[in-house]
């Protein structure tokens, strides 16, 4: 059978945690996913929500037989947070394909359609690209819409998101694993079942790398696209606390990467100190050097642009270096404050 007739039965896994206002415009962006409805599932899990989350969504499923709410009160495997919701969800999952997204987050139509054609020989896990910030073609929301904020900040972390999965990728081509978004990702049941699930791996904050990281370790292949038929759309971040807290969570799970990873990813945030450190001893060398990075970093940025079709986002490229250069020095003092990380309403040690 032709890769482009390959059609295997999908369940979509949601965790929600007081998510009232954003729920209803995932939920719709999904609604109309261009694939053939009986192979499709959608699984929510009501995650102790203290707010209309579950009002809201038992309200829009009760005319669909694709979709259903579970109630999640209860922690399996010393689980706790969505890895704990996710768990319990895909004991309940009947599709070939399990596909993870969030409940602030809207899917493109073509989602499930090209992310599953990339499951062939031992592809075990797909990822897509999401960016906060932006706009997707062609998804009507009626009654409902995702905050997309305008500012220069939100477009900002888009561009910041684009520049990093986008060497994800180029990472990816190379045969190399990296990460994985947990609000854009597939995994085959083969693979789950093959690393015992979310039950059987390390409670995370960052889930989605522990299992990404336990399936290909358990030898199965991977892919990273980069298009816009896998683009989705999150909510940016709206304050400088949330977004350092943020960042906090995902340094929690970049200290499981390889060593030859984790020292790039210091030096990038810590560009700032080093460069004024090397421009302080030798001028000449740290002006080059900055310029070679700075080229290197736009033809980087500028790529993922054009594969994702958002070329009109160019000028944030530009303006994406000074914020760059600020934000890092700073998510490295907040990741090494003694501060626990929050995350919808809990702490983590």
């Amino acid at each position: 059978m032709p890769v482009s007739e390959f059609r295997p039965s999908v369940s979509i896994l949601i965790a929600a945690r007081n998510e009232a206002p954003t729920i209803l415009a995932c939920l719709q962006a999904i609604d109309q996913l261009d694939y053939p409805a009986d192979l499709v599932e959608v699984l929510i899990g009501n995650d102790q929500s203290t707010d209309q989350t579950a009002d809201r969504v038992t309200h829009f499923i009760a005319d669909k037989p694709r979709f259903r709410l579970y109630t999640i009160d209860q922690s399996v495997a010393g689980l706790a947070g969505k890895a704990n919701v996710l768990a319990q969800l895909a004991r309940h999952a009947t599709g070939d394909l399990l596909f993870f997204t969030d409940a602030d987050t809207q899917v493109p139509t073509t989602w499930l359609l090209h992310m599953s054609q990339a499951f062939a020989g031992t592809v075990g896990v797909v990822t897509g690209i999401t960016l906060p910030g932006i706009t997707l073609p062609g998804i009507t929301l009626p009654g409902a819409t995702l905050p997309i904020g305008p500012a220069i900040f939100h477009k900002l972390q888009g561009i910041d998101w684009l520049y990093n999965l986008t060497l994800v990728n180029l990472l990816s081509n190379l045969n190399i694993p990296v990460t994985a978004m947990g609000n854009n990702m597939a995994v085959s049941r083969a693979a789950y079942e093959a690393v015992g699930g979310y039950e059987s791996l390390p409670f995370s904050v960052v889930e989605d790398y522990t299992l990404f990281q336990a399936i290909t370790k358990q030898g199965f292949g991977f892919r990273s696209l980069l298009n816009e038929q896998v683009l989705a759309s999150t909510k940016a971040v709206d304050t400088l606390l949330v977004f350092l807290q943020q960042r906090k969570r995902w340094m929690r799970g970049a200290t499981a990467l390889p060593g030859w990873m984790v020292v790039p990813l210091y030096l990038q945030y810590l560009l700032l100190p080093l460069f004024l450190l090397l421009g302080w001893l030798a001028p000449g060398l740290a002006i080059t050097l900055y310029l070679a990075r700075f080229a290197g970093q736009t033809c980087i940025i500028l790529h993922g642009l054009r594969c994702v079709r958002k070329t009109k986002l160019w000028p944030y490229a530009l303006l994406f270096e000074i914020y760059q250069l600020l934000i890092g020095p700073l998510a490295v003092a907040y990741y090494l404050l003694p501060i626990p990380i929050q995350w919808k309403g809990r702490r983590f040690a």
